[in-house]
């Protein structure tokens, strides 16, 4: 419901807000308006903070100019429970100079109402002369409109190229107020609203300075400039570990493979929807799965191989095909098949052990094997031969590569006296196989030692002696008679020759 009040003015002013008198029943939002007397809207409010009941009073953004002896309209808009007196402007108007609210019938009808959602002119005359309660605030005077003010500036504003950027501004000040936009200080064609939306951006228009003039009759206000950022779109772009692959010298027949790593140097995500290699059917690549999604600054590996099926140099290409912008990416390719050898060298060729004692083990000695060929070697079987030999470290089926190599451990163990001789078979594909490596030593029976004692006969009566050694004198004895020692001597079989032993012997009393 729109419910107003028609009035006029001996003077000249200006109309600043609107009021209106609430029960505690009138909840809801309420909008002040003036019009003029053909029902033009000159400006509109929303009232805020009200209390539950009483004058409630809005201000306009900009007071409005009135010319004297001219009637005017003020309204407010409400959901219901409104105030009002019947009658009240039936016969008289009220006076309050230099203000009158009219009276019905004098020059315009008053309890002025309409029934409606939002802003509507309020074209209806109460038949009986309502007084609805609405008021203005007024202020006389011809001073003339007030001039322009920004109260909210421009603000700086960041997009991507190929985006618009809307820049805005408020202001206050006497209406109506005109706008005209500038760019970097010159003014833009057809740029004429409170609000301002560029074309699609570019990164050239980075750094542009906007900003806006408001005018009225009154003056005119320069908003503070606001800053355009255009950034680039984002984009992937391709970057490989190397932009040429030599495999060198590859034995026909064998597969040798390099890693080459691609990396997304852009700011979107790489899509590769190809890697393929071309020129020669011996250059493949692996290693992946297409489509690859490679995010930015990250990176991916494929695999070129290089398998020749003869001698001679070949050469090729790998093409990437992708999203970025300089596609496909070519990474050239180049390698020599090469005759294949098949090389064992084996060292030492023979292995003396000397002379070992029976029944026990000599030092270990190592015989390495190493592929000095340019491809791969089955070693097939390892073999040794002769009594008392053994050798560890070579389980086989073993393949090796070219250069590497393998260690062999072997050992000499007699059980009998007299020389032993053996060997060790090495059976692959290399060329002489097998590989032989000789072996010799001899067995020799350990040499008994022993030390002779004799000592004085006790003063006392005893049933016999106990000998005790140490190779530290006067500490740490060990017993080593197992019977008690009737005599007075004693033969100690179990020492080493060259060293020093100490012995004590102590006398076992009769008692």
């Amino acid at each position: 419901m729109e419910l107003g009040v028609s009035f006029k003015s001996d003077v000249s002013g200006y109309i600043t807000g609107v009021r209106f008198y609430k029960g505690v029943n009138n909840t809801g939002t309420h909008l002040g308006h003036l019009w003029s007397s053909t029902g033009t809207l000159l400006a509109t409010a929303t009232f805020t903070g009200e209390s539950a009941s009483g004058w409630q009073q809005v201000k306009f953004s900009s007071p409005v100019a009135i010319n004297a002896n001219t009637v005017y309209v003020a309204s407010y808009y409400t959901t219901g429970h409104w105030s009002y007196d019947l009658n009240y402007f039936a016969t008289s108007g009220v006076d309050n100079a230099p203000l009158h609210a009219l009276a019905n019938g004098n020059g315009a009808g008053n309890g002025v109402y309409v029934y409606g959602n939002g802003t509507v002119f309020p074209n209806s005359n109460s038949t009986n002369g309502a007084n609805y309660w609405v008021d203005v605030v007024f202020s006389a005077g011809s001073s003339g409109p007030t001039a322009p003010t920004i109260t909210t500036q421009p603000q700086n504003q960041t997009v991507v190229a190929g985006q618009s950027a809307t820049f805005a501004v408020s202001a206050g000040g006497t209406a109506p107020l005109s706008y005209q936009w500038q760019k970097n200080g010159v003014s833009i064609a057809g740029a004429t609203s409170a609000n301002y939306t560029t074309p699609a951006t570019a990164t050239t228009d980075n750094g542009l300075a906007f900003r806006v003039l408001v005018s009225n009759a009154g003056g005119t206000a320069t908003s503070s400039a606001a800053t355009l950022t255009v950034s680039a779109v984002a984009a992937p772009s391709i970057q490989v570990s190397s932009s040429s692959i030599n495999f060198g010298n590859d034995p026909v027949g064998t597969n040798t493979s390099q890693a080459l790593i691609i990396t997304n140097t852009g700011t979107a995500t790489l899509s590769i929807t190809q890697v393929t290699a071309s020129g020669s059917t011996a250059f493949t690549v692996g290693g992946y799965s297409p489509p690859l999604s490679v995010s930015a600054g990250q990176k991916t590996t494929v695999m070129a191989n290089f398998l020749p099926a003869s001698v001679g140099a070949t050469s090729g290409n790998i093409s990437i095909v992708s999203n970025a912008s300089a596609t496909p990416t070519s990474v050239a390719l180049s390698g020599s098949g090469v005759a294949a050898t098949y090389t064992l060298n084996v060292s030492p060729t023979s292995l003396s052990f000397g002379n070992v004692t029976t029944g026990t083990s000599s030092s270990s000695q190592n015989v390495t094997v190493t592929n000095t060929g340019n491809s791969k070697v089955g070693i097939s079987q390892i073999a040794v031969s002769g009594t008392g030999y053994s050798v560890t470290g070579g389980s086989t089926p073993v393949t090796l590569s070219p250069s590497q190599t393998l260690t062999l451990t072997t050992q000499f163990h007699p059980t009998v006296a007299g020389s032993a001789s053996g060997s060790i078979s090495i059976v692959s594909n290399a060329t002489g196989s097998p590989a032989t490596v000789s072996l010799s030593g001899t067995g020799v029976v350990p040499v008994q030692h022993s030390v002779a004692l004799t000592w004085g006969a006790s003063s006392s009566s005893v049933s016999g002696y106990n000998i005790y050694r140490s190779t530290v004198n006067g500490s740490s004895y060990t017993k080593v008679n197992s019977l008690l020692v009737t005599g007075l001597s004693f033969s100690d079989a179990n020492v080493q020759s060259g060293g020093t032993y100490y012995y004590v012997t102590t006398a076992v009393d009769a008692a």
